[in-house]
């Protein structure tokens, strides 16, 4: 019989990334097809650019203020933000503010890493993300 490489993730468990939340479902773990993150911040992009991959935001707790495009969004909890790859965004979030992020096709779990190590050590966050934009397929929007 083939083995599962289906994974159970209990409360409180995954892989703690300093500013930007915890990993819930790495690449690794799901093939590379997609990536759960739970966001809490409080590192906030920048409006940028994905032409690899969609995100998708379950708004858990707060309130999030997206860019979309040209638009901007006020998306409270229960909510869901759908960012089509090579669609402008970026978002601000409110006090407490807490979303599930899903990164498909995975890959940005390595941006959010050293974007958030870099954050701890006291890097300036604009030269951190300059530095990983190509890296990570995040254009600067």
């Amino acid at each position: 019989m083939e083995q599962s490489h289906s994974a159970f993730v209990p409360p409180d468990h995954g892989k703690a990334i300093p500013f930007i939340g915890t990993v819930k479902v790495s690449g690794a773990q799901s093939g590379d097809s997609f990536e759960l993150i739970e966001y809490a911040g409080p590192a906030t992009p920048p409006p940028h650019i994905h032409r690899n991959r969609d995100e998708a935001f379950y708004i858990l707790e707060g309130t999030f203020r997206f860019v979309l495009g040209d638009e901007d969004v006020e998306a409270a909890a229960g909510s869901v933000v759908h960012v089509r790859r090579g669609t402008r965004h970026g978002f601000s979030a409110g006090p407490g503010a807490r979303a599930l992020l899903v990164v498909v096709p995975a890959g940005l779990e390595g941006f959010f890493q050293e974007l958030g190590d870099g954050l701890a050590a006291g890097r300036s966050g604009r030269d951190l993300r300059e530095g990983l934009a190509a890296k990570y397929d995040s254009e600067p929007g």
